[in-house]
């Protein structure tokens, strides 16, 4: 269906001819002069034309034409045609004389000439940061040397993109890199934050003079589905990991919320377990098609399909600053950074809460557990691993699962599956933080017809008997006591980590003789009693917290705790982390080790020690080989090094950059070519060699950095077209992904898409009432729903979908007008070589 504007009335009725070479005449067709006859589109050439104008006076204008305002051009001698007769000049072209272009983006990249390599250099890196440059700011004198860098690059990006991630390792002061990011924009900012970080930020804030940033917190959000929105034009969003399910509350909330405002998204472990976490943060600021010249056509469809983790690397790179502490310890220009961190060393020791005979039995018994249908799987591996954890945690586990199959047994008796408040009572979120949002879609899962016969009966059985043997054990407990020797052998400030609250009291009763606190999510409890959680965090790391000496009663020693304290608190007080339970993601071991290595540690040296589960639970829950495959995943990640290769490109800029697609050729170990090549409006890196054309803007970025300071050679024009020959394909590629997005080609089932004949509908009745503004406005409408959006866009439009009265266009057009304006989605599709810089070999 087409929306036709402004056709003409007349159409002009055209005789049919033939253009083929050798075809005959169509009949009442004119004949076609001879060349040496053709005298180009003169008076005299066209006397013999039986079309001619209206004739008017000399001088005069045509009817309803606007008056002539410059003067005539009586002193040139030339026709009313600026053309010459050309006959005589240029020979015929016939058909037959035009060949084909054995590659046709062979021509649009071909290279504009030779240049030196340090300029073509930083034309490329120039090309690839595809930032507008921005005046230079007076960075705050609080701000450190190695985080101004950091802060110049998100300030571009999000000018550039209306958001970015920076996902620098733990412990290079992020929390200061973001609020000088907010303070630079000279506006009104907000701060998204964990309760538990509350105090932190705003302490922080008032350090320095900022009194009156709004301040939401995650959990907030989570109870809001729709919060207030605050009257600013920029947020800042703290351990935005926790934002990464898309399902949960508290997404959905700060993505209607950032609708229209720009974003920075500060954590540590953007990935917990796939890429897919990375791209949903991302989707928070970045509509769906957003990097679709880059290779994804669509977020959403990349974060579901998860199958590239390239993607990472390749497009989304360029969003974010990850810096590990190696690569900001190397410097910049200036030369090596002097940071002082303190030496860490760590260890690991293997122990179990009883011994391995009746490990054996116990494990033997869960793994014969086959209530919960799909969920069967995660429930068994909930129990094993607080069996890992202790004895009081299994037992609390056993009651929790013997309370499922109670309330599952009386569901099933009634047709029915589980309710959300039955899920909650089985399975607390204090308790499975981690694994209850797995499950719960699982275990409410309405199968179709009749309920399946679930096994409830066996289970209650099973779980009696474990029931039963725990209660006959002896009290003793192999891991407690190793902890407990541990901390004799090694006096200082340790902080023992477990994922499990009942193991957390257990801990705290049996060490009650020694200087130990405490917390249990917002409250937490000293050897003498009961306190907050405020109290408990400054009596033990009073330095860190900013706060004086506690009362020597208060003086703490040995922090117990759940993962709720291990992300974003300062605690370098301490010198050491006992990872007394494996945690379900290998982030938390990071984000657990973070709270004392840390910038500025008063120790010289810490350590970690992590207890591993005995042979007989390690082999159930395999738990190694789980994050080993989760840490495949996060070594994208700032402390591996892999996301920071547009802050490797800045130090490459500084040179006068070589006029775009210039190329230059230098010595190396390895042949190589690599293209830098604008597709649509992004910039990509394309890698050459070997024969085979990949996406791998880390690798441009190495070579580019090597040819920086290697021997120019003079530059062979055949190696460059041969290498965009074997780029062509790909490039080929992203232009149609390019040309697909707009319109959503592979994504015809989004009600989004749908809509558009029935806007169009609208928009050809407002073109037969001659209503120009309602139909700009229809158009508008068009293009933004053919192109993608963003997570918050895509919510606002559900929730006009939801609506039950019948839909209408205004109701569209009312949610089109409160988004921000699509500016540039529909920029010209076409390509450009910037730069190419062969390697050839020594």
């Amino acid at each position: 269906m087409e929306l036709r504007r402004g056709r003409p009335a007349t159409r002009w009725r055209w005789r049919r001819c033939s253009i083929h070479a050798g075809s005959q005449r169509s009949p009442g067709s004119w004949p076609i002069l001879p060349a040496a006859g053709f005298a180009a589109s003169t008076r005299a050439s066209s006397a013999g034309c039986r079309f001619h104008p209206p004739a008017h006076p000399s001088g005069s204008s045509s009817p309803g034409a606007a008056p002539v305002v410059s003067p005539p051009t009586n002193s040139s001698p030339m026709s009313l045609s600026s053309n010459s007769p050309t006959g005589a000049r240029w020979p015929r072209i016939l058909s037959e004389h035009l060949v084909p272009v054995a590659e046709p983006l062979a021509v649009a990249l071909e290279p504009a000439g030779e240049a030196p390599p340090r300029s073509v250099v930083a034309a490329a890196a120039r090309a690839l940061l595809d930032s507008t440059p921005a005046a230079p700011v007076a960075w705050p004198p609080w701000l450190a040397p190695h985080q101004i860098p950091a802060a110049d690059r998100l300030t571009a990006i999000i000018a550039r993109h209306g958001g970015a991630l920076l996902a620098d390792e733990v412990g290079l002061g992020k929390s200061y890199i973001a609020l000088a990011v907010a303070l630079a924009r000279n506006e009104p900012f907000a701060l998204v934050v964990p309760a538990i970080l509350l105090p932190q930020w705003r302490s922080l804030l008032g350090r320095f003079g900022v009194h009156d940033a709004p301040i939401i917190t995650h959990e907030f959000l989570s109870n809001r589905p729709v919060p207030p929105v605050p009257p600013v034009g920029f947020v800042v969003i703290d351990e935005a990991h926790r934002f990464r399910n898309p399902e949960t509350n508290r997404y959905r909330a700060l993505a209607r919320m950032v609708v229209g405002r720009q974003v920075l998204l500060v954590t540590a472990t953007p990935i917990h377990n796939r890429i897919a976490d990375l791209l949903h943060l991302l989707r928070l600021f970045l509509r769906d098609h957003a990097l679709a010249a880059l290779g994804v056509p669509s977020l959403r469809a990349a974060a579901q399909r998860d199958d590239d983790t390239s993607l990472a690397n390749a497009a989304v790179a360029r969003l974010i600053v990850a810096r590990s502490r190696a690569r900001v310890q190397s410097g910049y220009n200036g030369g090596p950074v002097t940071l002082s961190f303190p030496r860490s060393s760590g260890e690991s020791m293997r122990v179990g809460t009883t011994s391995d005979a009746i490990l054996i039995d116990l494990v033997g018994a869960v793994a014969r557990l086959r209530a919960g249908g799909s969920a069967a799987p995660l429930l068994r591996l909930m129990l094993l691993r607080r069996l890992g954890s202790s004895m009081p945690a299994f037992r609390a586990a056993l009651l929790r699962y013997d309370a499922y199959l109670d309330l599952a047994t009386r569901a099933t008796a009634e047709g029915r599956t589980l309710t959300a408040r039955e899920f909650q009572r089985c399975f607390p979120r204090a308790a499975e933080s981690d694994v209850q949002l797995i499950l719960f879609p699982l275990l409410l899962e309405q199968p179709a017809g009749r309920p399946p016969q679930q096994p409830f009966a066996q289970d209650r059985e099973i779980v009696a008997r474990l029931r039963a043997t725990v209660s006959r054990l002896v009290v003793s407990d192999p891991k407690a006591e190793a902890l407990e020797q541990m901390l004799d052998a090694r006096p200082g400030k340790t902080i023992v980590f477990t994922d499990a609250q009942p193991t957390v009291r257990y801990l705290m009763h049996r060490l009650r003789h020694r200087r130990v606190a405490a917390v249990f999510g917002k409250t937490g409890r000293f050897a003498a009693g009961d306190a907050s959680r405020r109290q408990i965090l400054q009596a033990f790391a009073p330095r860190a917290q900013g706060v004086g000496a506690p009362p020597a009663a208060l003086a703490t020693d040995v922090l117990i705790a759940t993962d709720l304290v291990s992300e974003g608190l300062n605690l370098q007080d301490a010198e050491r982390v006992v990872h007394y339970d494996l945690p379900w993601s290998p982030a938390r071991l990071a984000q657990r080790e973070g709270r004392i290595d840390r910038l500025g540690s008063s120790h010289g040296a810490i350590s970690t020690i992590t207890v591993l589960p005995p042979q007989p639970l390690a082999d159930a829950l395999a738990i190694e080989e789980r994050l080993a495959a989760k840490i495949s995943a996060q070594r994208v990640a700032g402390s591996n090094g892999r996301l920071d290769w547009c802050d490797q490109l800045a130090g490459l800029v500084s040179a006068e950059a070589a006029p775009r697609g210039s190329g230059a050729a230098v010595q190396g170990g390895h042949a190589s070519v690599a293209l830098i090549v604008r597709i649509a409006r992004l910039v990509d890196a394309i890698v050459v060699e070997d024969g085979v054309a990949r996406t791998n803007p880390s690798a441009a970025t190495q070579v580019l950095a090597d040819a920086a300071t290697a021997a120019p050679v003079a530059l062979d024009p055949s190696v460059l077209q041969q290498a965009i020959a074997l780029a062509a394909p790909l490039i080929r590629a992203r232009l149609a992904a390019v040309q697909d997005a707009r319109w959503r080609a592979g994504d015809r089932d989004r009600f989004a898409r749908r809509l558009i004949p029935w806007v169009l509908s609208a928009a050809r009745r407002a073109a037969r009432r001659g209503d120009g503004d309602q139909l700009r406005t229809l158009d508008t409408l068009v293009s933004r729903l053919s192109l993608g959006m963003t997570a918050g866009e895509e919510l606002l439009l559900d929730e006009v979908l939801s609506h039950r009265e019948p839909l209408s266009v205004s109701d569209l057009l009312a949610w089109h007008m409160r988004l921000p304006p699509a500016e540039g989605e529909e920029a010209a599709e076409g390509v450009e070589l910037v730069a190419a810089l062969a390697t050839t070999l020594a």
